[in-house]
């Protein structure tokens, strides 16, 4: 299954390698005469370099219209235009980076109701997959306050609305728990967390999953759905340079009534068998 959407990143693909075209076969003719061996290979060279010039290009503007965010200013709402140029960017990133994205299970989401989104968490790129993959559906992912010190992509989280939780602070953190929970069920937008806390680097499958995660879910009453990420950790390695393969799967929902009774220990351990069995 492809991203939804993506007229604009196609369009923007399109121009990009038109330009590219354009400015390798005229810089090729200003340089010397056609009839060489070297015209022949100087036009390849020079698509490749007007190719990375104009992604820089792109990459410098969105990184300007960062500038003008405040990120002292609070946030109670997402702007949907910075969000959509976001998401848009984004996918632009995948499709540069030669990354290709293989989604299953989406249709098991019932996209008209508010929803807490788990996955496991292997590298920066793995919030792009249902960013992308569902642009018809609002997500507000929850993060580390390590991204809002970061200059670009905290002016943008900031300013789409996503919580950010400091789980070293017991008050901090239950206070975003609340956030997301209103979120949830006032603004009915779903919201995305990674349980494990951080980026898993290790050779396990998974890294120790937060149960106060899970609390989100039960206080608002809403569903869980738990997805694997796979191949995410290689995509950044290879990025540019080699074509990667990544997956996004959703492999349940579990549903209000059946964590109802369920602590929130017992409903991480429940999700952290699911994705270990998914992950072997």
């Amino acid at each position: 299954m492809e991203p939804e959407g993506g007229g604009f990143v196609m369009l923007i693909w399109i121009l990009i390698l038109l330009l590219s075209a354009g400015a390798a076969v005229g810089l090729s003719f200003a340089f010397g005469p056609c009839e060489t061996w070297w015209f022949v290979l100087r036009i390849p060279l020079l698509f490749l370099a007007a190719y990375f010039i104009w992604l820089i290009l792109y990459a410098l503007l969105f990184s300007v219209i960062s500038l003008f965010i405040n990120k002292k200013k609070p946030v109670t709402k997402a702007h949907h235009g910075m969000r959509w140029l976001m998401v848009e960017t984004m996918q632009l990133i995948l499709l540069a980076g030669r990354i290709r994205v293989h989604a299953e299970g989406l249709d098991r989401i019932d996209r008209t109701k508010p929803f807490l989104l788990i996955a496991n968490h292997r590298s920066m790129i793995d919030p792009f997959l249902p960013l992308t993959l569902l642009k018809g559906t609002e997500i507000i992912y929850i993060c580390k306050p390590e991204i809002l010190k970061m200059p670009v992509a905290g002016s943008y989280a900031h300013i789409c609305g996503f919580p950010f939780i400091d789980r070293e602070n017991n008050r901090q953190a239950l206070k975003t728990i609340l956030r997301a929970v209103d979120i949830l069920k006032e603004e009915q937008t779903a919201v995305g967390i990674f349980p494990e806390g951080t980026r898993n680097k290790t050779d396990a499958p998974l890294l120790p999953l937060h149960a106060g995660s899970f609390s989100i879910a039960k206080r608002a009453n809403v569903p869980i759905v738990v997805a694997v990420n796979r191949g995410t950790e290689k995509a950044i390695r290879q990025f540019l340079w080699h074509g990667t393969k990544v997956s996004f799967k959703v492999i349940d929902v579990l549903s209000p009534e059946q964590i109802a009774d369920l602590s929130t220990q017992e409903i991480a351990e429940l999700v952290r068998e699911k994705l270990e069995t998914a992950l072997a």
